[in-house]
């Protein structure tokens, strides 16, 4: 909808008058490409209150805070994770957001694929969609242990209370695991610090 050209051409004429807020806007939807973005259609009754699908996840880091502790100790904590679970598949998530980009990245058994998100999206959708193409790499794989590893406390928060205004895609990533149960499916998740 757009403003009459009269009415244009006076709020062209005299600054004090200022026009509507949509027309304002306008030239700032244009510059930033919003008109370009899909939005992820959701569906608030995924599950019954009674079968909310829920993820626990693993944190064999707590008790160590980055700042303090040697880069060492978390790599020998982290290869005794792996012994533990050495029965699981690791795949390793990461999503990241930069001033003009958003990506993110999956390794599932030594194949590593990136993916560049629309610059909107947030660090948690970055995150989010991450598992979520992971969990879809390996639906048709043979194995049937898997452990997922991130970064993010948010995105493995948001599958842990999905009750809490979940994130589309967290209810997606929470269907697909609904779906892998039924295939006798583990999936475990762990979180790993950042940037060791």
């Amino acid at each position: 909808m757009s403003i009459p050209l009269g009415l244009g051409r006076l709020y062209n004429a005299r600054p004090s008058n200022i026009p509507p807020f949509c027309e304002r806007i306008k030239s700032f939807l244009v510059d930033s490409n919003i008109f370009t973005v899909q939005i992820h259609p959701t569906s608030v009754f995924t599950f019954p209150p009674w079968d909310v699908q829920r993820i626990s996840y693993i944190n064999p880091f707590l008790m160590y805070d980055k700042s303090t502790t040697a880069p060492i100790v978390f790599q020998q904590i982290f290869l005794y994770h792996r012994h533990q679970y050495n029965t699981y598949i690791p795949i390793f998530t990461d999503g990241s957001k930069t001033a003009n980009r958003v990506d993110c990245g999956v390794v599932v058994a030594d194949v590593t694929s990136s993916f560049q998100l629309n610059a909107l999206c947030s660090v948690l959708t970055a995150e989010l969609t991450a598992i979520f193409l992971a969990l879809e790499r390996i639906s048709d794989l043979l194995e049937h242990k898997f452990c997922v590893y991130s970064d993010s406390k948010s995105a493995l928060e948001a599958l842990s209370h999905p009750q809490n205004g979940t994130h589309p895609l967290a209810l997606d990533i929470l269907c697909l695991l609904q779906s892998f149960q039924a295939r006798d499916f583990q999936i475990l998740f762990c979180w790993l610090p950042g940037r060791y």
